[in-house]
């Protein structure tokens, strides 16, 4: 995989931070791999720093500000949006209703539902970074 930035995982469930990990450590790409509990942090983290990350996955359930604020608040910053950060909400569960509001009024590029076991959550996993890998998009093109 072509992989140029952090992979960045937004949750607040530490046990999926460990999922996350030994997933990475299978597909050999846990060296991009960055952790945030909550949205506030992740923002301060594109303001401040000088990298540009692979992809978000966000989950949508957690204090302080949900993944739907979070890509709001993303989208809203004139700063952050010409980051151009493909951001997909990767959660546990989600309504027909955060479906639709995420696609329509958030313009996320991907929902994925976590799997039941590890092998299905490991392949999601994958399918999300080989497809961007592949992607052609603006943090993609090398000037």
């Amino acid at each position: 995989m072509n992989i140029v930035g952090p992979i960045i995982l937004v949750d607040d469930d530490h046990d999926d931070h460990e999922i996350i990990k030994s997933i990475c450590e299978n597909l050999g790409v846990c060296q991009y791999l960055k952790f945030f509990d909550n949205g506030f942090d992740l923002v301060s983290y594109l303001k401040t720093s000088g990298e540009t990350p692979f992809l978000i996955l966000c989950d949508i359930n957690m204090p302080h500000i949900n993944g739907m604020a979070l890509r709001k608040l993303i989208s809203e910053d004139a700063f952050l949006k010409r980051k151009s950060i493909p951001f997909i909400f990767f959660s546990t569960a989600a309504t027909p209703d955060q479906v639709k509001e995420a696609y329509e009024d958030l313009t996320v590029q991907g929902f994925f539902i976590k799997g039941n076991t590890f092998q299905d959550t490991e392949r999601r996993f994958k399918n999300i970074l080989q497809y961007w890998s592949d992607c052609k998009h603006p943090n993609s093109i090398q000037n």
